[in-house]
């Protein structure tokens, strides 16, 4: 597609490619959880991140106790997200010609028979890593197809002026499952044994398609009419945009950053603090704290113009940086803790900044398949990325890891916030 950037179309939200409110928009009258759809999908949400994060964590500490070795966690790790190659761009394509909601019903239900099983086999004592590495590619097929369909989705789910505000809200359920979900890994873990913790992932899954049914999405026939075109046509968009593609290079620098300390949390919870690894949970909870209070902090900023809001991206990628160096250079467990929930803070800022960008710019019609993309940058560095830190971690160092792969997030945020503040027209290409 040789568009250029901008005159593509606008936005199914009714602003412009900027993201500026268009002229004679009428603000929201009621909070977003005035929508029983929202409420429903925000509080599914809520429970099924929390799951989704106390199997990741339970599943580190699992790999790390068989194995011994920070490599094995990162291939496990990596398991999970492999998918997100091959899955991704089809789920986008789902998105875009099928009804959503019921797309995500499916992926639930194959996302509840795989945990259940690695909770019965961890519950039995027949977990290998060998079986967590295929559950983990089961249950990375729906992450990679959901992800898009669920980003697609949630426009439908408020109104115009509040899509925003809804990514935001969205965030705050992942990091308070961040939060939440390995806490309760490293209580469970250490009690009541990892085929608990998996059985609870299994059942969160649960809670989410009971949500799924219940709510009605307004519809979005354009998206359902007009959606019929190929990957390739969201590709070209992506390409020929300046705006968007800068945009899916922050959140890819972004996951760059974020996989290995998740990969090395137990590494250093065991071999840098020489603290229990199940500690590691405590560590996580940590950056997701910081991120809670940078979303809960950020709800005026959703609602300011785009401009401002790249504004965001200069202190963010100071406290994402500071953060993660900080933390690869603490010499205590409490230390470490703090400076991951500074680095929270910064991820947010980050992260929530390109998403909302993405979504405000992105015509409808396209919306599922460029947010597959979103998928791509993120989640698909993560086989990469995990990977990478643990042979980095058992090369040189985890302190090494860490400072190497967290610098280019804070070069191309510093780059971004200057160039996504202009115009559209003064960086069109």
């Amino acid at each position: 597609m040789d568009t250029a950037e901008g005159a593509v179309g606008t936005p199914a939200t009714g602003t412009p490619a900027t993201g500026t409110p268009a002229t004679g928009m009428v603000a929201p009258r009621s909070g977003i959880f005035a929508s029983r759809n929202f409420r429903l999908f925000f509080f599914g949400q809520m429970v099924s991140n929390t799951g989704n994060w106390l199997q990741l964590a339970a599943q580190s500490i699992l790999v790390k106790e068989i194995s011994g070795s920070a490599l094995w966690v990162g291939a496990a790790t990596a398991a999970l997200y492999i998918p997100v190659w091959f899955f991704a761009l089809p789920g986008g394509r789902l998105a875009d010609r099928f009804d959503r909601r019921r797309v995500l019903v499916a992926t639930q239900v194959l996302a509840l028979a795989a945990t259940a099983v690695l909770a019965v086999l961890a519950a039995t004592g027949h977990a290998t890593v060998l079986v967590v590495m295929i559950v983990a590619l089961l249950v990375g097929v729906q992450y990679a197809i959901s992800i898009p369909v669920m980003q697609a989705l949630l426009p439908s789910l408020v109104e115009p002026g509040q899509i925003g505000q809804a990514i935001g809200m969205n965030s705050i359920t992942y990091n308070v499952g961040r939060v939440l979900g390995p806490a309760l890994a490293t209580v469970i873990v250490a009690t009541l044994g990892f085929g608990l913790s998996f059985g609870l992932n299994s059942l969160s899954f649960a809670a989410l398609i009971a949500a799924l049914v219940m709510m009605r999405p307004r519809a979005e026939a354009s998206a359902m009419r007009r959606g019929q075109g190929s990957i390739r046509e969201a590709v070209d968009y992506a390409w020929s945009n300046r705006r968007v593609r800068l945009m899916l290079a922050g959140v890819a620098t972004a996951a760059l950053a974020m996989a290995p300390m998740v990969t090395l949390v137990p590494t250093f919870a065991h071999d840098v603090f020489h603290s229990r690894t199940a500690d590691a949970g405590l560590l996580l909870s940590g950056f997701g704290g910081g991120a809670i209070l940078a979303g809960l902090g950020l709800t005026r900023a959703f609602h300011s113009h785009g401009s401002a809001r790249f504004g965001l991206l200069v202190p963010g990628a100071i406290c994402f940086a500071g953060g993660f160096g900080g933390f690869a250079l603490s010499r205590s467990f409490a230390l470490g803790a703090g400076a991951l929930l500074v680095g929270g803070v910064g991820f947010i800022l980050v992260q929530i900044t390109f998403t909302t960008g993405i979504q405000e710019e992105v015509p409808n019609e396209l919306r599922g398949r460029v947010m597959a993309l979103w998928t791509l940058a993120f989640l698909g560095m993560w086989p990469l990325a995990a990977p990478l830190g643990g042979a980095l971690a058992d090369l040189a160092n985890p302190r090494a890891a860490i400072l190497v792969t967290v610098a280019p997030v804070f070069l191309v945020a510093m780059f971004a916030s200057r160039r996504l503040r202009r115009p559209a027209a003064a960086s069109s290409t």
